[in-house]
């Protein structure tokens, strides 16, 4: 080796193998302060050369060592990456593939105190039973780096798809760190914030997202939210090609208030949005249970009463009638036909009264046979019997082989808002007193109330 190449080695530089260290390092030789020959197929390992106290793998003279030598001298972080890349199996993966390895950690030194160590581990190229590990130890200023990189490495590669600095003085950003495992980056600087997000929007954000997201991401924006909350989120659906939809979220927090520098994070959050979408389709179908009648598919009792008292509220909707329908004799059909039989002509009922009133009226199911329709808007007894025999007239209609002889029919009655009451219990009572003078006259007829019929507290059948 030449006298140039031996100044820049270290005075206390040890060579243990002059030749192998030509061989193995040359050049570089004083990059490294150690070099260690593992042999895999012996589980041997020797030192080529080293540096005093700045070495400390070359204590180690077989691989078992190495196991030993991680339990009391490497950082309790490091040891399993460690003890992952000094064993038998992992390096002959490595010669095989002809892989380098590579690892930072903390080494305990005798004198004291932990100090940071780079190791890179390179397969012998005539012989696929040698490795190679090559030692540095990091100074001070390099440690101190160091921390800060694991620090940034360990949070982007564990939590977001890429980190960037933005210079909003500027309209200008870097991309610090990206992990690799993710897609769709931006250039590592275009030198344009607002170009770069305008591409980034136009092309990957869902079209239902993409004015909201631009609008967050401006940058006037983002400093007015930055300096009001100290942190600014934007989340938003993107196409990746190939791969389907994915949920993202922008995060923004200041990294120098003073130049305007802010550091930009995007996470994927996936699989929490999807966690979050079925959590609310989960809570809309309770809720769905919990207003819809289970047999009909028309509103329940409580959803019907709570629904026409929301309607009744509101001055902006003074007018509306209520029907109350009774099933006439509708015992027979069960005795006759069985439970099970009745349940599908109650849901033929409910289809009907579905079909036959406006998208705008509400209908529900009160009782077994019993049901309640309010008919928005409609400002007249007139107008609102039109509709009840209209209703009637439908439930006569039904034909069906199962009712063999049995003719169904209804009795209805009603009350109008506001003249016979405004609340949802006022009209409800007073149509029941209706259907009950219904019944009394016959059956399968309407009748609205008048005053009088107030004595009726329960339906005939």
């Amino acid at each position: 080796m030449d006298g140039k190449l031996d100044e820049r080695k270290p005075q206390n530089r040890m060579v243990l193998d002059a030749e192998r260290e030509k061989e193995y390092a040359g050049s570089l030789s004083g990059i490294f302060d150690e070099l260690v020959e593992c042999n895999i197929a012996t589980g041997q390992c020797r030192s080529i050369f080293f540096t005093k106290d700045k070495s400390c793998l070359c204590v180690n003279r077989t691989l078992e060592d190495f196991q030993a030598f991680a339990w009391e001298r490497i950082h309790p972080e490091e040891c399993g990456m460690f003890l992952g890349i000094f064993n038998k199996k992992r390096m002959e993966e490595a010669a095989g593939k002809g892989e380098h390895l590579y690892l930072e950690f903390r080494c305990l030194r005798k004198t004291g105190g932990y100090t940071w160590t780079r190791v890179l581990l390179i397969p012998e190229k005539h012989c696929r039973d040698i490795m190679l590990c090559y030692g540095i130890d990091l100074g001070q200023e390099d440690r101190e780096v160091h921390v800060l990189k694991q620090i940034v490495d360990r949070y982007v590669y564990r939590n977001c798809d890429y980190l960037i600095c933005l210079d909003a003085s500027k309209d200008a950003y870097t991309l610090l760190r990206r992990n690799e495992g993710a897609s769709l980056f931006p250039p590592d600087s275009s030198g344009s914030y607002s170009r770069m997000i305008g591409f980034f929007i136009d092309t990957y954000v869902v079209k239902e997202d993409r004015e909201r997201v631009r609008k967050e991401m401006q940058m006037d924006h983002v400093l007015s939210v930055l300096d009001k909350e100290g942190e600014h989120t934007v989340s938003y659906g993107v196409t990746d090609s190939g791969k389907g939809y994915f949920r993202k979220r922008f995060q923004y927090v200041y990294y120098d208030r003073a130049n305007h520098i802010v550091l930009l994070m995007r996470t994927d959050i996936t699989k929490e949005y999807k966690e979050q979408c079925r959590q609310k389709e989960r809570l809309r179908d309770a809720l769905q249970h919990a207003r819809v009648d289970s047999l009909t598919g028309l509103f329940n009792r409580q959803a019907i009463h709570r629904e026409i008292g929301r309607f009744l509220n509101d001055p902006r909707h003074p007018r509306a009638v209520l029907l109350f329908m009774d099933l006439d004799n509708f015992k027979n059909v069960n005795d006759t036909m069985g439970h099970r039989s009745g349940d599908q002509v109650l849901c033929q009922v409910a289809e009907l009264f579905r079909n036959t009133l406006r998208s705008s009226d509400l209908i529900g199911r009160v009782g077994g046979d019993e049901f309640v329709a309010f008919l928005t808007g409609v400002v007249s007894e007139e107008e609102g019997m039109e509709c009840a025999r209209r209703l009637c007239d439908a439930v006569g209609g039904i034909t069906d082989p199962m009712l063999g002889p049995m003719k169904l029919s209804c009795s209805i009655g009603g009350a109008v808002c506001p003249r016979d009451g405004q609340d949802y219990d006022t009209l409800f009572v007073k149509a029941d007193a209706a259907v009950y003078e219904a019944k009394h006259r016959g059956k399968n007829q309407c009748v609205f109330y008048m005053p009088g019929m107030d004595h009726s507290t329960s339906s005939m059948s």
